[in-house]
């Protein structure tokens, strides 16, 4: 059963909590706590004709024309979560790179969406796409969290896993083991009146197979998802008031995954007990090491003028161990007991 399983303390690492020392660029009370960046990584501040942009600075990152204070730059423009000091990290900070030559991709929409487009925020009308570090007075822990918003247009980005991730087992070496990641959800509430999937994170291996999807419908009500496969829909509701924790278990040897849940209880205003939603689940093919995540989010015309505005997460942690098999000893012993039942058997029906 996996609830008599016994976990090794998990490790934050490059995903970790998106606070400054994970390597993620947030303003706090207006500064930037780490350099400023210089490049195209800063388009929002250098809006002008002259550096190829142009339009309206969107709400997207801090400093910009609108005030906004609580934004870092789109992940995919600067070195997110390659710098800091937290779990044996390179220390440094925060610098422009080639876009979506780091570990974090825009894959479609997102800022990919607001360079063609250049949405902006328009009173409260939201029309800008992103997933970037933002500071949240209500994060889990810490002081920032990371944000996913498409307003009118599907987003998806994906993230490179790293030996920082995994705390010091490289991802080549994540097959034929046990792997949990776990994290903190916080879904939003602009989107409840659309019932279908609006989320859904994807565990990715080295062959860049969908390995496993977990995600949230508009009601926010956990779905899983197996390769090929359609979401289904559990009567886990997380809560938009508070923090719920979601771990997935991953076995890359018997190809198998599991998922448990605490959820946040909106109206109690309490989490709610670990339970398990799925246990042992056949994944549908043979899983190589785990190298990547993928996040999706719906946008456009959701249902009934719904919105994919809030989304945010927090505190990842992963552990890797070794897939538990019987002992040789073991083995034989169940064989012998095997074969004195089947010989108890034909003695009776002499």
């Amino acid at each position: 059963m996996l609830s008599a399983i016994f976990w090794p303390q998990p490790a934050s690492a490059y995903l970790g909590s998106f606070e400054e020392q994970d390597g993620y660029r947030i303003p706090l009370n207006g500064q930037i706590l780490s350099a400023d960046i210089i490049g195209d990584a800063q388009f929002y501040l250098n809006n002008i004709d002259a550096n190829g942009y142009t339009g309206v600075v969107p709400l997207g990152t801090y400093p910009n024309t609108l005030g906004d204070g609580t934004h870092g730059a789109d992940l995919s423009r600067y070195n997110a979560g390659a710098y800091g000091t937290n779990r044996g990290g390179p220390g440094g900070t925060a610098t422009d790179i080639a876009d979506n030559s780091g570990l974090w991709r825009a894959l479609a929409g997102g800022r990919l969406n607001e360079d063609v487009n250049v949405p902006y925020y328009n009173g409260g009308s939201f029309t800008r796409d992103y997933v970037h570090a933002y500071r949240y007075p209500g994060a889990r822990t810490g002081s920032a969290v990371i944000n996913l918003l498409a307003s009118e247009t599907n987003l998806s980005y994906a993230y490179t896993l790293d030996a920082r991730d995994f705390n010091g087992t490289t991802p080549s070496a994540t097959d034929s083991n046990l792997i949990q990641m776990a994290f903190w959800a916080c879904p939003s509430d602009w989107d409840d009146t659309d019932t279908g999937n609006i989320l859904g994170l994807s565990l990715k291996d080295a062959m860049n197979q969908m390995v496993f999807q977990v995600g949230d419908t508009g009601d926010n009500l956990l779905q899983y998802r197996l390769n090929g496969g359609t979401w289904q829909t559990t009567s886990n509701r997380l809560g938009t008031a508070g923090w719920s924790e979601l771990v997935v278990i991953l076995d890359t040897l018997n190809n198998t995954a599991g998922i448990a849940v605490s959820a946040f209880d909106d109206t109690t205003s309490s989490l709610g007990a670990q339970t398990y939603v799925l246990s042992n689940q056949s994944l549908r093919l043979d899983a190589g090491a785990l190298t990547s995540l993928q996040w999706d989010l719906r946008g456009g015309p959701l249902n009934n003028g719904a919105a994919s505005f809030k989304n945010y997460f927090d505190d990842f942690s992963f552990t890797v161990s070794p897939v538990l098999v019987p002992e040789p000893s073991s083995v034989v012993l169940a064989g012998i007991a095997f074969l004195m039942l089947m010989l108890q058997r034909k003695r009776r029906c002499i």
